[in-house]
């Protein structure tokens, strides 16, 4: 007695036919333009670990997904609109504490400048 075959898995073979026909590979150049870095930046960008994994070309060349690429950009930029938006909260919260404070002094030693050398 044979099972009917699910339908949330994809019969053998067509899964990454699909996604290499609706998405497509990002080369490093790409996600220094997207996230509008230089080399470096770039090259440290994709190696932490939230960054989505690479996908080796060749021994030497490697790609990400487009669609993987887009959704950590879109989670950098939903945790950075939190961040901002916790930011305005605390910054317009009233201050509660009616308490009077004195300013502050500055204590310790003093020490004269030096006096820039003179070109000749």
């Amino acid at each position: 007695m044979s099972r009917p075959p699910d339908p949330a898995i994809p019969p053998p073979g067509t899964a990454g036919q699909t996604r290499w026909t609706t998405d497509r590979m990002l080369s490093i150049g790409d996600i220094r333009d997207l996230f509008k870095l230089g080399r470096t930046a770039a090259y440290e960008l994709t190696h932490r670990p939230e960054f989505p994994e690479p996908v080796p070309v060749s021994s030497r060349c490697y790609r990400w997904w487009a669609s993987e690429v887009d959704a950590y950009a879109a989670t950098l930029r939903l945790k950075r609109s939190q961040q901002f938006a916790d930011a305005t909260q605390q910054a317009t919260k009233p201050n509660t504490s009616h308490r009077a404070t004195s300013p502050r002094r500055i204590t310790g030693k003093v020490r004269a400048a030096r006096n820039r050398k003179e070109t000749s």
